[in-house]
């Protein structure tokens, strides 16, 4: 699905140098269906661009139909002044969205402070789009967080904390191989999580949500109602092949900080043996200091860059393509 690049979206244009599939309006095929694809990122601000890219190159991985993206916005999310002009310049508000012919819309995770989805300042506007997107668009993939929030909308379902953070990258099983959403996925497949709450198989199966892809160690990472009108990953099958190295650093730096009293446990089944050989040689040399913040100088970063690879890629544009196809 080419990209159509009708808003001057900077992610576009960066997704157009990568050699994606990407058009101008006025070389757009109009033997080709078009398809207005709603997004909402509401993830926090140094992910907000990243996670923008990540999406979007999911949603180029055709070149069926022409795909309208327009991404917006909700109240309730901390930005600083940078972010907020960037929202301002290339995003609309909910109100906005409703005018437009939207067929499909895609929600990010989010950061959250509070023990309580409903507790979010975000809350009342997520719910509201989460109820909007059932009755209006034809079919909604929610990501992580926005999984569980609407599983809490549709189904009161609330979310089970795990006790500690579940994040790297882990096996997976395709136990529903008829379905269009898993067409060319292979049986066993890898795919990123990083959270720390879950919704459980025998939950969803109790209201009617099908089962696509689980995994025996971290549990349901694809699901759907039975009209496609709801998708729900657990997971994050658009993360880069840097993104946990990323994330995993973020964490480091709040512990140098202060801001957490115990260094972070390295993601799971993610840096190889030498990667890790150089994470515990840096852990050593973080927790002898007497002055950890100056100590991050000397993260290896760009040694673990050419470490770590992306094992989950190919299966996460089959299942975006296949969810393309279907609508």
């Amino acid at each position: 699905m080419p990209l159509i690049q009708h808003n001057s979206l900077p992610s576009i244009d960066r997704i157009q140098q990568e050699a994606g599939q990407v058009l101008n309006e006025s070389d757009v095929n109009p033997a080709l269906t078009r398809l207005n694809i709603a997004f909402l990122n509401i993830m926090p601000d140094k992910a907000l661009a990243a996670t923008e890219r990540q999406f979007l190159r999911l949603l180029a991985g055709s070149t069926e139909k022409n795909c309208y993206v327009y991404p917006f916005t909700i109240d309730g999310v901390e930005r600083t002044f940078e972010a907020a002009a960037h929202l301002d310049q290339y995003y609309s508000n909910f109100e906005a969205l409703q005018n437009l012919n939207i067929d499909a819309l895609v929600i990010t995770g989010a950061n959250v402070a509070k023990a309580e989805l409903t507790s979010e300042l975000f809350w009342p506007e997520l719910a509201k789009t989460l109820l909007w997107a059932k009755q209006n668009v034809r079919s909604t993939i929610c990501s992580c967080l926005a999984t569980h929030a609407a599983c809490k909308v549709f189904y009161q379902l609330n979310r089970t904390h795990l006790g500690g953070k579940c994040w790297g990258v882990y096996e997976h099983a395709v136990v529903d191989a008829e379905h269009s959403m898993t067409r060319n996925v292979e049986s066993k497949i890898f795919m990123c999580h990083s959270r720390f709450n879950d919704i459980s198989k025998e939950s969803l199966e109790k209201n009617s949500v099908r089962i696509l892809i689980e995994s025996d160690i971290v549990g349901v990472q694809l699901a759907i109602d039975e009209s496609l009108n709801m998708v729900y990953m657990q997971g994050h099958p658009e993360y880069d092949d840097i993104s946990l190295l990323k994330e995993y650093k973020r964490e480091i730096v709040r512990f140098a900080h202060a801001e957490v009293d115990r260094y972070p446990l390295m993601p799971e089944n993610y840096f190889n043996e030498d990667a890790q050989a150089l994470l515990a040689n840096f852990q050593a040399l973080m927790l002898s200091s007497d002055q950890p913040q100056d100590a991050l100088a000397m993260f290896p970063e760009t040694a673990l860059r050419e470490q770590v690879r992306n094992q989950w890629q190919a299966a996460a544009k089959n299942i975006f393509i296949n969810w393309l196809d279907a609508l």
